[in-house]
Order: structure tokens, then sequence, then C-alpha cells
């Protein structure tokens, strides 16, 4: 899909590209504009609607779908202008007009949506240069009606439209002389697998919540869950434009579980940088953008370690790696599997995708889907599939400060690093509700007064 922009980069619609789009949201690069043009199939023309069709590289509008008096012809790479009657529809910072003559107000220009939704997150999140590997905050952006300038550099209107996307997340923007300039986006993405209802949605809430207001998180969140909505508590309505949901089947422990895997196809991944799963039993307790950070600056995937290990062990892994009978080399960590983080899902991809389909093949050798049948679930599946096939893409070392496992009630030594797990029986969410309410209500700013009433609480 295209969004039509005009000299002052305001974006006015969008031209569908065949691609099938359900929902467009337009935005204009700094957000400061509501758009003229609402959606792919309508136009709005001093308050008359208008339909459009294409045909010989001329975009055709009218107010009656067999007539076709304002024309679009292109006079340039992506660039058009709108006649009527004679005269030339022109665009200024709040409105369309009709003038006599055809200037650089009176020209519009296709722009990808996909590069247009990087340069929006560059604004609102900083972004990255590839290399040297430096983040520009979004304090150094600017933009006027001629021209962006990132960092020290400028980007006028012919570089925009110009602009080609590598890869997911990647933009490359032509200089005036030359040389290229290319962004990495920045747009952090959280997401949780959520199966059932009642506990185990209360604990995720807490994790949420938490993540919004003590972790400072500054993305979005993202749900796979078998609900087909979620009745939010009041404490996170203020974020609900920020969380996204997707339904999917689950019939028992192992689809849950297996989940949090399958998210290597889903096209909301390919919209995000870097990208966290977090258990819903886990409460954050620091602010966590410098841990975001510090997965932009390497290639592997980030897991936290739970145990150091000096023989194998059935929840990480050992008993896939007897059976299989080849000599691994066998890591000393026991990673847990509630946490993991990665620069981009087309880096991920390998790893996720071999986990489900080892989880499958132990499912189908075991011939059972009960949730005591150790070597079907994710954890030793995930350990042994990171230990003998992709052990020089993962790493335990920087994820692994930042999280405390084995979280519980001694509040007071739980270590303010960035994550508590509290991690405590498989599924058993009832008994870890009001623990972690308790702990986020201690973590908030009057701590001092929700301690002394906890303490209160535990005495009684």
């Amino acid at each position: 899909m295209y969004v039509i922009v005009n000299y002052h980069l305001q974006v006015l619609g969008a031209v569908d590209n065949g691609e099938g789009y359900k929902d467009i949201e337009l935005h204009n690069i700094d957000d400061d504009f509501t758009p003229i043009f609402v959606d792919k199939r309508k136009f709005f023309f001093n308050g008359n609607e208008c339909f459009f069709s294409s045909y010989n590289r001329k975009i055709l509008l009218t107010d009656h779908q067999e007539a076709f008096p304002i024309e679009a012809n292109f006079c340039g790479e992506n660039q058009f202008y709108l006649s009527i009657n004679g005269g030339f529809v022109s665009s200024n910072t709040t409105s369309l007009f009709v003038q006599a003559f055809c200037r650089e107000w009176e020209h519009f220009y296709l722009l990808d949506e996909e590069n247009l939704r990087l340069l929006q997150s560059a604004f609102k999140n900083g972004f990255y240069t590839p290399g040297n590997n430096t983040y520009i905050s979004s304090e150094k952006l600017e933009r006027n009606h001629k021209h962006i300038k990132l960092d020290n550099y400028f980007f006028d209107l012919k570089s925009i439209i110009s602009s080609k996307k590598i890869g997911a997340n990647k933009l490359m923007l032509p200089r005036e002389g030359l040389g290229l300039y290319i962004i990495e986006l920045f747009k952090p993405l959280a997401y949780y697998s959520c199966f059932g209802n009642g506990e185990i949605i209360s604990c995720m809430e807490e994790s949420i919540y938490s993540l919004f207001t003590i972790g400072n998180f500054s993305g979005d969140i993202f749900i796979i869950t078998d609900q087909e909505k979620i009745a939010f508590s009041e404490k996170l309505h203020r974020y609900l434009h920020r969380i996204h949901l997707q339904q999917a089947n689950a019939y028992d422990f192992f689809d849950f579980t297996i989940s949090r895997y399958m998210v290597y196809n889903l096209s909301i991944m390919d919209k995000y940088s870097p990208i966290m799963y977090i258990d819903c039993d886990i409460i954050i307790n620091e602010d966590v953008n410098k841990i975001f950070h510090s997965a932009m600056a390497t290639d592997k995937v980030l897991f936290s370690e739970e145990f150091k290990l000096d023989t194998a062990s059935p929840w990480f892994g050992g008993v896939h790696w007897h059976e299989a009978g080849q000599d691994y080399k066998l890591i000393d960590s026991g990673i847990n599997s509630g946490i993991f983080l990665f620069k981009s899902i087309e880096m991920a991809k390998e790893i996720l995708f071999t986990v489900v389909q080892s989880m499958l093949h132990s499912q189908k050798i075991k011939l059972s889907r009960e949730k005591g049948i150790l070597e079907t679930l994710d954890q030793p599946n995930l350990n042994y599939v990171l230990m003998s096939h992709f052990s020089n893409n993962f790493d335990v070392k920087i994820l692994t400060q930042y999280v405390s496992h084995a979280a519980n009630e001694n509040f007071a030594i739980i270590p303010l690093v960035g994550f508590a797990h509290f991690n405590g029986g498989l599924g058993n969410f009832g008994s870890r509700v009001d623990l972690m309410r308790k702990y986020v209500e201690y973590l908030l700013p009057n701590s001092k007064v929700n301690l002394e009433r906890f303490n209160e609480s535990t005495i009684e």
C-alpha cells in the first residue's frame, strides 16, 4: 500500500496496491496532522465523497462511480498532480483548494506505507544506525515543510520518496551527495501467551501493569490467547491502545506452552524490533529500556539462566540429550523458558521453529498430551534444541543479569534488576495472583505504606 503525502510531508490518504488490507491507520510522520483523504477506497474533497480507480498509471477521482472528472497525472517517480476543470488541486497545511497554476503545493507523492512506518517510528522511538550500532534518540530528529534532519544529515522530499526498505526493519535513504544513510527500526514489543481465564489473566494484568508503570516500557504489548476478548481491569485502560490480541485455539497445557514459539509467521512480528517474550508470572521491578536496547547490539537470541548444571537434567533437555545418543557438548546453563529477547523475528525464526518441531516430535513419541509428561514440555525441548543445534546462536550472559527466578514472598531480598519471576509449579497460577499483586503494590511509589500493609496481612 502507498500513502499519499503532500509537499509538506503530511499524509493525505492511501492507495491500495491489491494486497488486501482490512484496516489502515494513517499517520503523519510526526503525528500532528489529520488526514484529508481518510481511507484506501474513498477520497474526500471539500467535504464531498469521491471514488477513485487506476488506469494507465492515472488515478481517477469522482463523486460518481461512472465518471472521473478529477484526474491525477504522474509527473515523476511516485509524483503526480490532480487537475479539475483546467485548475489544479493544491494542498497547504490545513485544506485542499483549486489553483490556476501547478507548482510545489500542487504536487502529491506516493510513499510506501512500510517506509512511512519506519520513519514514523523513528520520530517516536528513535532509531539505530547499522554498522556502528549507534542509537539516535527521537529528540535529535527535526522536520520542517521541506526536509527531515536525522542526526547531522538532511533529507529532502525527493530522498524520502526514493527511500528503499532493506529486509523487515531497515530503511535506506539516499543523500543529496554521494553515500547512503540507513536507519534501523527501534520499536519494542513484549508478548505474552495467556490461555484460560481467571487467575492466569489476573497474573498477566499485573505483569503488564508493572511493565508500563515500573518498567517505563515504551513499546507495545501483544497477547496470544484463546479468549475472544479480555475485559482488562480499569488500571490498564489508559494503555489499551498499545495492547493487541490474537486469538488462538488451545486444547490443553501443551498448546499453551508451544504457542510462545509459534510466532515466526505472524505478520505483526515484522513490525517490531526488538521483541521479548514474558511469562504471565513475571513482575517488572526496574526500568527495562536499557534491556531492550541491549538486544540491538547482538544477533543472538538472549535467554536467562536459572541454574548452573553439572550434569544433564530432564528439566533442561537431559532426556532428549541421552536418547539422541550423540556426543553433544553439554552446556552448563539450565535455561528458563519464561523470558527471552531477540532483535528481530528474522533472527529468531530458526530457533523458534525448531523448538516447535521438537515439541511436536516429543509429543508424537510419547503419544500423550498430559502435562505431566516432562519430555513434551517446552523448557526441556528449548534447552535440547539450543544445546544440540544452536550453540552459537544464543547468549545467556546479557539477560541473566536482569532476571531473578524463584521470586517469593520475601520481597526485600528480590533483586531490583528488571524482572522477578514467580515461577512455582506447572500452570499453578492461583497461588501467585495475590502475591504478585502485593509485590506490585510494594514496588509502587507509596512503597513504605504498602510494605506495612503487606506485613500486617502476613502477620494476621
